[in-house]
């Protein structure tokens, strides 16, 4: 029997806010369940190559903190063709960036989603950039993207052969 893993990215412009706190999420998701753990390997990247080397914004992680999810997460990297090609499925925090990645991509397995439609299918929804704003939108933030990754395991643990949580 052949064991099957899936690399996921999680994708937005800067990587050092959305990106990264949905990356330590799903990989805690991830980490809990052994069904997962092992098999999913978690990274982040932007669609812009700002922040590359730099770790997430210090407000990201407060609401990381404050949630109680551990974890650095990656430094800031760079979605480029080579990154995505490299993934099974990336999630885009954006229709903009969902759109930089399939202009990028040529690897036709890669499943690329929009992270709000994990929670509210075919609404096309973007995930609001908290850069911009305080601790509450950080805090905000991150419970959409809480949903997104409970979505997540929930879906990986059906296509690893998994059924319930195993922990």
């Amino acid at each position: 029997m052949v064991e099957m893993r899936l690399r996921v990215a999680m994708i937005c412009t800067g990587n050092i806010c959305r990106s990264p706190m949905a990356e330590v999420v799903l990989q805690n998701f991830v980490d809990a369940d052994s069904s997962l753990r092992g098999f999913v390997n978690v990274t982040s990247a932007g669609t812009a190559n700002w922040h590359v080397g730099t770790p997430m914004d210090p407000r990201a992680r407060g609401a990381l903190d404050r949630a109680g999810f551990g974890g650095a997460g990656s430094l800031g990297a760079y979605a480029d063709r080579a990154y995505l090609d490299r993934q099974d499925v990336v999630i885009g925090m954006t229709r903009e960036h969902v759109h930089e990645v399939k202009k990028r991509l040529t690897n036709p397995s890669t499943e690329v989603i929009l992270m709000r439609n994990l929670t509210e299918p075919g609404r096309d929804l973007d995930l609001f950039d908290p850069y911009y704003g305080d601790d509450s939108e950080f805090d905000e933030c991150l419970e959409m993207v809480r949903a997104g990754g409970q979505c997540l395991t929930l879906e990986f643990r059906q296509r690893l052969g998994g059924g319930s949580p195993a922990v």
